[in-house]
């Protein structure tokens, strides 16, 4: 008698409830089907979206004051003891360049605190569950700027490195406006994505994560923002 090692499920499938055991899936050749961890986790509800502006409010939001800052950032999320966030994707567009001769484009993690201080120019973001039924909300918290260039304020980092520390782990510039001072750039945006990096930083609570837009000259308006995994620390550790 064979020995089963899996079922064709190509046309079908089976619906099985939590903590069942069931066979291995595999597709008409016999090969095993794997979802890859990214799809897997949104499917699982655990990909959360954070959002900075939106295209229809007058070019979006400004970023924040003309000089990179620690304790100023665009947006943050932060992840309570028990819980852990692995950033996987992040961008923002430009929308209105104005004088701005520098873009500043970083993302942080810090392993060894919650960094929100204070809403400054910004406020609280419930963030949106990446699966449309929403089976769970997220328990980190979020904020992000809104109109002003005030910024979210945060506490100052961590030790940079060794344990607990903090980790600048994607930065990224524009350095000039290619066309005139009423011209948008013709790449005026940039994009980090988790599958492209290597391996991205998982911030086991308590902890934080940082994205920062800031400039030189002036500040420019844009819109963003980032996805991220949300996992009880007891999956992770």
């Amino acid at each position: 008698m064979a020995t089963e090692i899996g079922r064709v499920r190509q046309n079908s499938y089976d619906n099985w409830s939590e903590g069942q055991d069931r066979v291995t899936r595999l597709n008409r050749r016999g090969e095993l089907v794997v979802v890859d961890f990214y799809t897997q986790m949104v499917l699982d509800g655990r990909v959360f979206a954070v959002q900075i502006g939106t295209i229809d409010t007058a070019g979006g939001v400004n970023s924040t004051g003309t000089a990179p800052s620690d304790t100023v950032v665009w947006a943050l999320t932060d992840a309570a003891a028990g819980t852990t966030i692995i950033p996987i994707w992040a961008q923002v567009a430009v929308e209105t360049w104005t004088t701005a001769t520098l873009i500043n484009f970083m993302l942080e993690a810090d392993m060894g605190k919650v960094r929100f201080s204070g809403v400054g120019g910004g406020g609280a973001f419930t963030a949106l569950n990446m699966r449309g039924d929403s089976p769970r909300a997220a328990a980190s918290t979020s904020y992000v700027n809104l109109t002003t260039g005030a910024g979210v304020t945060a506490l100052a980092k961590s030790t940079i490195g060794g344990k607990d520390g903090s980790h600048e782990f994607y930065t990224n510039a524009i350095e000039v406006n290619v066309g005139n001072a009423a011209d948008a750039a013709t790449d005026a945006g940039m994009t980090w994505q988790a599958k492209d990096s290597g391996a991205p930083p998982v911030s086991v609570g308590v902890g934080s994560f940082l994205f920062h837009l800031a400039v030189a000259t002036a500040d420019v308006t844009a819109t963003g923002g980032y996805h991220f995994i949300e996992l009880p620390s007891e999956s992770v550790t």
